[in-house]
């Protein structure tokens, strides 16, 4: 199947988006987010008011934006190389490959993350990167390898507890430990109070 070609306003929204999101990343790493206005992305992106609601219905959105595009590199990038025969260390694999986008996205924006008061992305219901993890761990409670004592979607939010809070330690430590390592240490002793 043939790609559709972008046209050039297309591309100039896209290129649009991406600075007011880069400049608001870098504001809100620098100051803060709760320091940062619309205003002031505004008007070190280059851009209006009015260009920035074209994108974004408030401040908020720069932070569900980044919570997408986590979700877009999960289902774009991850899924597919989830390969491990044994569900245990698929769960293993998934975490590797959080702790590396977290590290990714960077120390100053990940504490940001943990600050703001108003961030309730990391329990949103439904994000794909959820779904994903859950149709791992349901996978592996159809091969017995998984406990069923515990449904689904409890053992994700379990996993995704103990992985936010060591990431969470990782920016109490300004990031000084490699986290991908400490996620893969903390990971392969954890998944097995799962194991069927």
């Amino acid at each position: 199947m043939e790609e559709k070609k972008l046209t050039n306003r297309q591309i100039q929204a896209i290129n649009t988006k991406n600075r007011i999101y880069q400049v608001a990343i870098h504001l809100l790493e620098k100051k803060g987010y709760e320091n940062i206005t619309i205003g002031e992305i505004c008007n070190n992106a280059g851009v209006s008011v009015g260009s920035f609601y074209n994108y974004f219905e408030s401040k908020n959105d720069i932070l569900a934006e980044i919570y997408k595009r986590a979700d877009d590199y999960f289902r774009d990038e991850v899924a597919q190389y989830l390969t491990s025969s044994h569900t245990l260390d698929q769960i293993i694999e998934y975490f590797g490959y959080y702790a590396k986008y977290n590290e990714a996205v960077g120390i100053d924006t990940m504490r940001q993350l943990y600050n703001a008061a108003n961030n309730k992305m990391f329990v949103k219901k439904g994000r794909y990167m959820q779904t994903l993890l859950q149709e791992v761990i349901k996978k592996g409670q159809d091969k017995n390898e998984i406990a069923k004592d515990m449904t689904v979607e409890n053992i994700s939010e379990y996993l995704f507890i103990a992985a936010r809070g060591l990431i969470y330690d990782w920016c109490l430590h300004d990031g000084q430990k490699n986290l991908p390592d400490a996620m893969n240490k903390f990971m392969k002793r954890f998944v097995y109070i799962f194991k069927g």
